[in-house]
C-alpha cells in the first residue's frame, strides 16, 4: 500500500512537471510584483523552496482568492457576534431596559439557530456552488445585523439574533471545507490559522469600533452610539459579501474559478491526486456508517466541545466583569481592554499554525498552549489574587484560541482521504460544540452573576485538564492509523482513513 501511494505521488509530480512546462509555453512569467512576492514568501518558507514556480503562482492566486474573502467573511462574522456584547455594555442595556440574564438568552438564541441549521446548511452546500451560497448567506446576516440598529424592545433583539445565527451557520465550516479541497495536507495548517486569526481581529475591531461610535457618533441624527455600531457593521458585511461573489471559488472538481487559467485549474486538480479525496461534496448512503464506525467523529467533536468551553472566559464574561466594575473602568476601557485577549489569540494562533505545518505535529502546539490557559483558570478560581492577577487570568485564556485552527487543521489532515467524512465531522464539531456552549454559558456566566463567575471558572478548569487527555488520545489513534491504514469498502479506492501525518 505504501508503494502504491508513493507511485501515486510520483505520477502527480510528473503531471505537475508536464503542466508547468505547458504553462511556461503560454505564460511568459508573471508581473514583477507577483514574482517579488513569491520570492519573498519562499524565503519566509511560506512556499517550499523545491516547489516549481508555476505551482507557487497557482497557490498565490488561491491564497488571494480563498483567504482574502474567507478571512474578511470570518472577520465580519465575529464583528457581528461581538457587537451585541459591546452594545450591551455601551448603553443598549439601559435604553432597551434589559435586565437579569437577558443578554445570555439573546446569545443562546443566536447559538440555538446557528447550531440547529448548521448541518442542514452544510448539506445544502454540497448541492450548490459554495462561491454563491456563502456570499449569499453573508448578505442575510448583514441585513439581520442592520435590523438590530432599529430595535425598540428585547423581542426584536431575539428575532434578529435568531436570523443572524441561521445565516452564519455554515460560514466557518464551509470555508474550512474549501481550504481542505484546494490545498495539500502540509499546506493546510498555516492557512487555517490565518483564516482563524480573522475571528479575534473581528472581536478586537468591534471593541475599537464601539469605542469610536460611542465617542464620535453617539446621538448623531438622533441615534445612540450602540445603534451606529450595528449600522457600520452591516455596511462592512454587505460590501464583503458582494466582493465574495467575484473572487471566492467553488470546489475544484465542480467549476473553474474565473481567476485561474484552464491549465492552472488542471494543475490544481492533479497536484492533489493521491493526497486528498476528490472533493465532490456529495453525501453517499454509507457516510453515516463510516462516520460513526471510526474514532474521528467522537474525539474531534469532544475536543472541539472542550475547546469551546475553555475559550469562553476571555470573551463575554470578561466584558461583564469590566462592566460590573464601572466605577473603575470607563465605557471606552470596557470595550478596549478585552482586545488584549484577542491580540494574544492572533499571535499565538498564527505561530502555532506555522509550527504545525513545518513539523507535521499538530499535537505539540496544542499541548503547549493548554498550560497557559490552565494557569489563567487557576488564577480566576482562586480569585483573591488582586485586580492585576484577575486581569492576567482572563488574558491568559487567549492562548486557547490557537486550539481552534489546530484542531480543525488536524481533523482536515487526518480525514484528508475521505471528503464526505470530513464534511460531516467538521460540521458536527462546530454544531455540537456551539450547541453545548449555548446552553452552558447561561448557567456558567449569568450576566447577573458578574463579576465573579466562580462556578464557570471551576468548570473550565476541569475541561482544560480534560483537553490534554483528548489531545493525547487523538495523537495515539492517528499514529496508529498512519502505521496501519485501511481502505473503506464504500468510499472508493482512494478513501484511506489514515492521513499519513508525521507524528
Amino acid at each position: 500500500m505504501a508503494t502504491d501511494e508513493a507511485s501515486q505521488k510520483a505520477t502527480a509530480r510528473s503531471w505537475i512537471r508536464q503542466d508547468t512546462s505547458r504553462y511556461n509555453k503560454y505564460n511568459h512569467g508573471t508581473d514583477g510584483v507577483g514574482d517579488f512576492w513569491i520570492k519573498l514568501m519562499t524565503s519566509a518558507r511560506w512556499y517550499p523552496k523545491d516547489m516549481p514556480d508555476e505551482e507557487k503562482r497557482l497557490i498565490l492566486k488561491l491564497d488571494l482568492s480563498i483567504l482574502i474573502f474567507g478571512c474578511l467573511s470570518f472577520f465580519t462574522k465575529y464583528l457581528d457576534q461581538q457587537s451585541i456584547t459591546n452594545a450591551y455594555v455601551s448603553g443598549m442595556k439601559e435604553e432597551l431596559g434589559l435586565h437579569g440574564d437577558q443578554l445570555n438568552y439573546i446569545t443562546a438564541t443566536f447559538w440555538a439557530s446557528y447550531c440547529t441549521f448548521m448541518i442542514p446548511a452544510c448539506y445544502f452546500l454540497t448541492h450548490y456552488p459554495a462561491n454563491r451560497v456563502l456570499p449569499a448567506l453573508e448578505i442575510g446576516w448583514g441585513l439581520s445585523t442592520f435590523g438590530l440598529a432599529w430595535a425598540r424592545n428585547v423581542e426584536t433583539l431575539y428575532a434578529m439574533r435568531f436570523f443572524t445565527g441561521v445565516f452564519e451557520c455554515c460560514s466557518f465550516t464551509g470555508t474550512i471545507y474549501i481550504i481542505g479541497s484546494w490545498y495539500k495536507p502540509g499546506e493546510i495548517g498555516r492557512r487555517v490559522a490565518l483564516f482563524f486569526i480573522a475571528s479575534p481581529l473581528g472581536t478586537m475591531f468591534a471593541g475599537y469600533l464601539q469605542a469610536a461610535a460611542y465617542t464620535n457618533l453617539n446621538q448623531a441624527h438622533g441615534l445612540a452610539g450602540w445603534r451606529w455600531l450595528f449600522i457600520v457593521d452591516a455596511i462592512i458585511t454587505l460590501a464583503i459579501a458582494a466582493f465574495g461573489f467575484f473572487v471566492f471559488p467553488d470546489v475544484p472538481s465542480r467549476e473553474k474559478p474565473r481567476f485561474i487559467t484552464v491549465d492552472e485549474h488542471t494543475l490544481a486538480r492533479k497536484r492533489l491526486q493521491g493526497l486528498i479525496a476528490p472533493p465532490q461534496l456529495q453525501l453517499s448512503r454509507s457516510i453515516f456508517k463510516r462516520v460513526f464506525s471510526r474514532w474521528h467523529w467522537y474525539l474531534f467533536v469532544l475536543q472541539w466541545t472542550l475547546m469551546d468551553q475553555n475559550f469562553l472566559p476571555g470573551a463575554q464574561p470578561f466584558s461583564l466583569y469590566l462592566k460590573a466594575k464601572s466605577d473603575v473602568y470607563s465605557i471606552v476601557q470596557i470595550n478596549t481592554i478585552p482586545t488584549i485577549v484577542t491580540a494574544v489569540s492572533i499571535v499565538v494562533a498564527f505561530f502555532c499554525g506555522v509550527t504545525a505545518d513545518r513539523t507535521g505535529r499538530f499535537w505539540v502546539p496544542a499541548v503547549a498552549v493548554t498550560f497557559p490557559v490552565l494557569a489563567g483558570m487557576i488564577l480566576l478560581v482562586v480569585w483573591d489574587v488582586g485586580e492585576s492577577g484577575r486581569l492576567a487570568g482572563f488574558i491568559l485564556t487567549g492562548f486557547e484560541a490557537a486550539c481552534s485552527p489546530l484542531t480543525m487543521g488536524w481533523a482536515s489532515v487526518v480525514m484528508a482521504k475521505d471528503a464526505e467524512e470530513r464534511a460531516v465531522v467538521t460540521a458536527s464539531m462546530n454544531a455540537i460544540g456551539q450547541a453545548i456552549t449555548a446552553g452552558t454559558q447561561v448557567v456558567q456566566y449569568p450576566a447577573s452573576g458578574a463579576p465573579n463567575f466562580h462556578g464557570g471558572f471551576i468548570s473550565v478548569l476541569t475541561t482544560t485538564v480534560a483537553q490534554l487527555g483528548t489531545i493525547l488520545a487523538i495523537l495515539f489513534l492517528s499514529h496508529r492509523d498512519s502505521e496501519h491504514p485501511y481502505v473503506t469498502a464504500t468510499a472508493g479506492p482512494e478513501a484511506l482513513a489514515g492521513a499519513g501525518l508525521e507524528i
